[in-house]
């Protein structure tokens, strides 16, 4: 199979390339080598390419600064796929698009499936949800794959949080926000096992427990032994631009008909982003 990855040279980008098996022909493109948002670079750059798939884990993924330069958000997230989706149209292949939990405002009171309404409450949302729309209407040869609050790509809040607190310094997370805590490596590993099934649609493929980034950092101290504290913030007190979802936890309707394997519970995803850290 030929794959063309765009956004490659991200945290999510980078981990999928290193678990592709050596039978695949593989282009990368970086943001530096391909800017989705430009058409016309698109439409010159990836039908040549002939692929049989393209991947893409390009995107504006700072929420706050999306809310202070909504043009930037809305090329990066709705045009870029929106412009990937009609290459691969012209090129009769595939597109696997990567979104997100904050689609949804999070006032369901549970976790979202597959099936439940999208109510973006920021400018990231809403451009999220403008490319998944906009991948949809184009193309049926569709994955649109939600996941959410990914760690482990080495620039992420809790890759720069856990350099902290190695260094001694004490780190603080958010308390009254509720998502599902995805290790990079483990949403890398089921892409393409799910590009593979063929069976086109919107997936939820996310970690399996809920929790909050200050749970997330508290069971990392425990973990690592690290003896530094872990402050309880809450997103009125930081002030934050953009607004999160309260509870975006995301759950499948689908996922588990497909053989793909399911999420380890988040101890055993920590561990492993430790491990790999001093590794």
């Amino acid at each position: 199979m030929k794959i063309v990855v765009t956004g490659a040279e991200g945290g999510l980008g980078r981990a999928f390339l290193t678990r592709v098996p050596p039978q695949h022909e593989v282009h990368s493109l970086s943001h530096e080598q391909l800017d989705i948002g430009d058409h016309r670079a698109v439409m010159d750059r990836i039908p040549p390419l002939s692929p049989d798939v393209v991947v893409n884990v390009a995107a504006m993924t700072n929420v706050d600064a999306c809310e202070s330069d909504p043009e930037l958000a809305y090329r990066a997230n709705a045009l870029g796929p929106h412009n990937l989706a009609l290459a691969v149209r012209s090129c009769g292949s595939a597109l696997l698009h990567v979104s997100t939990d904050y689609v949804f405002d999070g006032e369901k009171g549970g976790p979202y499936d597959e099936l439940d309404a999208p109510n973006p409450l920021s400018v990231y949302a809403r451009s999220k949800l403008g490319g998944e729309v906009l991948v949809r209407e184009v193309l049926p040869e569709h994955f649109v794959v939600r996941t959410g609050y990914v760690f482990g790509g080495g620039r992420d809040y809790l890759s720069k949080a856990v350099t902290r607190m190695e260094a001694g310094e004490p780190a603080g997370g958010l308390a009254d926000r509720v998502g599902s805590p995805t290790y990079v490596v483990n949403l890398a590993e089921r892409l393409l096992p799910l590009i593979g099934t063929g069976r086109f649609g919107t997936y939820h493929l996310a970690g399996s427990e809920p929790a909050t980034w200050f749970d997330v950092l508290t069971r990392v101290r425990f973990l690592a032994g690290l003896p530094v504290s872990v402050e309880r913030q809450t997103a009125d007190e930081l002030n934050l631009p953009a607004p999160r979802p309260r509870f975006s936890t995301l759950t499948s309707l689908f996922v588990h008909e497909l053989g793909i394997d399911p999420m380890p519970p988040l101890d055993v995803a920590l561990k492993e982003f430790l491990d790999g850290r001093s590794g």
